[in-house]
């Protein structure tokens, strides 16, 4: 098991219980988590072009009252991970390494969504308990649930990542090596067709014309900047 998946599976299970269980201060929005994974592993870079592609694909499914969206959190975290990894041990460009990840780790979304819905039914669990330790006065009883919720958030994510960093970078490692130059080009164009997406998904919900301009605007910087980070 590498330093880096154990580092990457710490930060990710921090991370992860912003989604639902801890402050919700959005450190958890894929744009903000993978950049920070990214930055841990020792490539920045690849972080930030994880992080873009899962935000806009999921922009417009963020997780409001009952609601479980997909779990970009996890998939983002994952990809940013892996694509470190893979980076750091070919000579593959940074948009292949990360679209060839994404399409491998995508799925990790509808898993981390079910892990996240068996989570909340074993928090419920611990919050009834913790109701009636308090009704019982026992205060203290109440810290030690929250403390065993927030243990179990941590460890649901960290058991996911870790072993799914490990396997996917080194198979992934290994199938880039025997890629031809023209497979190369081609999955560096699917790294600039998925915002293109999740821009034209967008799109489709905004019906003020300056809520388009400004978007626009902000897509055209986007692309600019992850343009400078690609070469």
């Amino acid at each position: 098991m590498s330093h880096e998946s154990l580092l990457a599976g710490v930060a990710g299970g921090l991370l992860w219980l912003d989604r639902f269980q801890l402050c919700q201060v959005m450190v958890s929005r894929p744009i903000v988590a993978a950049p920070l994974v990214g930055w841990i592993v020792g490539d920045i870079a690849a972080g930030v072009a994880s992080g873009l592609l899962f935000e806009f694909l999921w922009l417009r499914t963020p997780p409001v009252g009952g609601f479980i969206a997909p779990d970009a959190t996890l998939a983002a975290i994952a990809t940013a991970a892996v694509s470190a990894g893979v980076g750091s041990a070919t000579e593959i460009g940074l948009g292949p390494v990360v679209f060839l990840s994404f399409l491998f780790l995508f799925p990790l979304c509808f898993l981390g969504k079910k892990v996240d819905e068996l989570l909340r039914l074993g928090l419920g669990k611990l919050a009834k308990r913790a109701e009636e330790s308090q009704m019982r006065g026992e205060d203290r009883a109440v810290y030690v649930y929250l403390a065993a919720g927030l243990t179990l958030g941590f460890c649901c994510a960290f058991l996911v990542l870790v072993p799914t960093i490990e396997v996917f970078t080194f198979l992934l490692s290994r199938m880039v090596q025997a890629f031809p130059p023209a497979m190369c080009r081609s999955l560096e164009l699917g790294f600039y067709l998925v915002p293109l997406l999740g821009a034209a998904d967008l799109l489709v919900g905004m019906d003020e014309v300056r809520h388009k301009v400004l978007f626009l605007a902000g897509l055209m910087a986007t692309v600019a900047m992850g343009s400078g980070l690609v070469f």
